[in-house]
């Protein structure tokens, strides 16, 4: 009955072009300083992205990347807490809580029709831009080494009220139907997507991080960017076991004497 209502390209049987996730970078680097918008000026920041391919909104493991985003959280350095904030979500507890440096981390999962993108971005002053990438290699590391049972129920509870929170308004249960309807071409109900998330285990998170981990990382950085590690080195320091980059003193002394030779010569 879609056909109908909706135009040819959205309807079964339509061609559509090959999806494949490859990876890579994109880097720019802006060391300028933000522009005034209130009477003090905003600090200049090194923003990081670092993600791996995930899963379409169609696919058997969506459900579960969704838990896992839910569980990763995150969100700015400050927040007014209070109930279902994700205050004990494990980028607050393992980064945010322990980093003053960092200003925000966050967990974010891009689900597309033939594919998805699960990301964690964070952001720094310039001279941590190195380890706010080292921290972030550690957070996607220490998701495959296991999740344990409370951690796992807190985020589907969480991810559960978000979903039926939501679904109190009219207009979004209407945007809700046509979207769903639109990719693919039924609607699944509250109760359903509930019993989809109840069913969730942390092995089953355990097994989607390992198989996304398998895959080459993208990574997306922006601002100033002189200590930010080369892509390289990032996707070296995957491949190892520990997660570890190369040496950061080592690092700091090649930028000094690039930059020195650069002013004498």
């Amino acid at each position: 009955c879609g056909a109908k209502y909706f135009p040819s390209h959205l309807t079964e049987g339509s061609q559509s072009p090959i999806v494949q996730y490859t990876g890579g970078h994109c880097y720019k680097h802006d060391d300028s300083p933000p522009p005034m918008i209130g009477p003090q000026e905003l600090p200049t920041l090194t923003h990081v992205a670092i993600g791996f391919e995930s899963s379409s909104h169609q696919a058997e493991d969506y459900v579960k990347f969704c838990v896992l985003n839910t569980l990763m959280g995150g969100g700015g350095s400050f927040s007014a807490g209070g109930p279902g904030k994700g205050m004990y979500t494990r980028l607050y507890l393992q980064v945010l809580n322990r980093y003053h440096w960092i200003y925000s981390a966050l967990a974010l999962n891009h689900p597309y029709q033939e594919t998805g993108l699960f990301t964690i971005n964070g952001s720094c002053h310039p001279n941590h831009g190195w380890d706010l990438v080292q921290v972030l290699i550690k957070q996607f590391k220490e998701m495959g080494q296991g999740i344990n049972h409370g951690e796992l129920e807190r985020a589907k509870t969480q991810l559960k009220s978000t979903l039926l929170m939501n679904l109190e308004y009219r207009n979004i249960i209407l945007e809700d139907i046509g979207r769903q309807v639109v990719a693919s071409g039924h609607r699944k109900t509250a109760p359903e997507l509930c019993a989809m998330i109840d069913s969730v285990t942390p092995h089953q998170i355990s097994e989607i991080v390992m198989k996304m981990l398998k895959n080459r990382p993208s990574v997306g950085a922006f601002g100033d960017l002189k200590y930010v590690p080369s892509f390289e080195e990032i996707e070296a320091a995957f491949e190892r076991e520990n997660g570890e980059l190369t040496n950061r003193i080592s690092h700091f002394l090649l930028r000094g004497a690039r930059g020195g030779a650069a002013k004498t010569g």
